[in-house]
């Protein structure tokens, strides 16, 4: 090999080394920083002597990279779930505290047997009221949770929308300085990180998968099928219900035209927190809503009057009642909103001027056709004994609430409170489940693509010794030349 080869070696050796110098170092700077994958250069052997540099590469897994897109997309599904039935759960509270709907029933159904035992107790009348009062107050405090509930999601659909939008205009910017990059040869890996990084964060919110083509560019679907990229963003649109209608579901929301969330949807997202927040806006808070309303439903026609004079007169709203009430609901119909609605009348409420013993008489809508103790006898226990049997009749329920259709209404609260509990320990179940699963493929995943120090360290010391011995050769070189300039002179 002549002088001027070995000396052309030596110097792109170093060229490379320098270059192998620099990667190592962003490797070693980046090695804490998510989705940074180690970077490293594919080196070519020239014609005659020398190598230079031909590409840089970055390490990659895309099997475990889509594990990573579905895991954490299920994860955000149950963990917006979660939090909306923690609230709703809150509803029911510790049964050992006698506050959930079942407790406060059967508060209502001994306070009317203590009532029965003494009916010339005013006393005892007013506790019945009371414990009455206290459970139409808690059947308005969950339905306003609920309400609460279903605005909260609403707000979080639109910040989740927000958010794609604002990620997808970021991941455009980065996808075309990586198609520009690669047509013209330059280094797009760490543009490459930086697109990872960005859809793992709108996985987060929707479900998608992804195609990329040739030149580098990457299209991105919904796991349902919409298009939500392709050269530019796809427009995603919403319009936010500020207050919901009980039992209505919200508004949907659609990418590019299409449906992709509520009843109507042909191509439905599948998973991400955005599936997670209309999951609790439109079925969960819907269900339980749904199922405070027959509760209240019950109550109105369990404590109902009826007419006593003969003349067939129909059936009125007594120690439970509702804006507008002239008539008791048809059985097994859910009626929207009656929950947030129910009220004690005024007429029996002694907080309102009322008069307790109207319970044990009768003739609480006022009208003396529905009165039952007419004698007014102190001892009268009829109409308080038909109210407790009342209360442990079976009664039909509208099928929309997810329960039996039939039972006691002691026994629909009870289920309720299962039903909202199981909901909550499913969704809690499946979250840890997804997000350990994510934990495991992050951790798989880094392992494969991310940097490790110690075998970035020894690679360092690998290239200071190839740069000492491309070191060496130049001055072997230069001393060669010397000293044939000086046999020339």
């Amino acid at each position: 090999m002549s002088l001027s080869a070995s000396l052309s070696t030596a110097n792109s050796s170093l060229f490379v080394s320098g270059e192998r110098t620099s990667l190592v170092s962003r490797n070693i700077a980046n090695a804490d920083k998510a989705f940074y994958s180690r970077k490293s250069v594919e080196t070519v052997t020239l014609t005659g002597s020398g190598v230079r540099l031909s590409a840089v590469t970055r390490a990659e897994d895309p099997v475990l990279f889509r594990k990573i897109l579905t895991t954490g997309s299920q994860a955000a599904t149950y963990s917006a779930s979660l939090d909306a039935l923690e609230q709703l759960n809150s509803t029911i509270n510790d049964t050992e505290l006698d506050a959930s709907p079942a407790a406060m029933i059967a508060k209502l159904t001994d306070a009317l047997q203590s009532y029965s035992a003494q009916p010339h107790n005013q006393l005892a009348g007013e506790a019945a009221v009371r414990a009455a009062r206290d459970l139409a107050t808690f059947l308005n405090g969950a339905a306003s949770t609920v309400q609460a509930v279903r605005s909260e999601s609403d707000t979080g659909i639109q910040s989740s929308i927000d958010r794609v939008n604002s990620l997808l205009g970021q991941f455009q910017t980065v996808n075309e300085e990586i198609v520009k990059g690669k047509a013209m040869n330059r280094d797009v890996t760490d543009y490459m990180d930086q697109r990872d990084e960005i859809l793992a964060s709108i996985s987060n919110e929707m479900g998608v998968r992804t195609v990329t083509r040739g030149n580098g560019d990457m299209v991105i679907y919904t796991d349902g099928g919409v298009t939500l990229f392709d050269r530019s963003p796809r427009s995603i649109s919403f319009e936010r219900t500020l207050n919901p209608s009980p039992g209505t579901p919200g508004n949907a929301v659609y990418i590019d035209g299409v449906q992709v969330t509520g009843a109507g949807a042909t191509m439905p997202l599948q998973s991400g927190r955005l599936v997670g927040l209309v999951q609790a806006r439109d079925d969960l808070s819907l269900s339980y809503e749904a199922q405070l309303d027959e509760m209240a439903r019950v109550l109105v026609t369990a404590f109902s009057e009826s007419d006593q004079s003969g003349g067939g007169g129909p059936d009125v709203p007594g120690l439970f009642t509702y804006s507008g009430a002239t008539t008791v609901p048809p059985a097994g119909v859910l009626i929207p909103g009656l929950a947030a609605a129910i009220t004690i009348n005024a007429a029996v409420d002694p907080d309102q001027g009322g008069t307790a013993t109207l319970l044990r008489d009768g003739g609480i809508s006022g009208n003396p056709d529905y009165v039952y103790n007419t004698d007014g006898v102190a001892s009268f226990t009829s109409r308080i004994d038909g109210l407790i049997n009342a209360m442990g009749a079976n009664y039909a329920y509208d099928p929309a609430t997810k329960l039996a259709s039939g039972g006691t209404l002691g026994t629909y609260a009870a289920n309720s409170a299962g039903w909202l509990s199981e909901q909550r320990k499913v969704a809690d179940d499946s979250y840890t489940y997804q997000s350990t699963l994510y934990d495991r493929s992050f951790e798989a995943f880094t392992r494969v693509t991310g940097v490790n120090l110690d075998e970035e360290l020894s690679l360092m010391l690998d290239i200071e010794r190839s740069f000492a011995t491309s070191s060496k050769l130049i001055s072997v070189v230069d001393t060669m030349y010397n000293a044939l300039l000086g046999a020339i002179r």
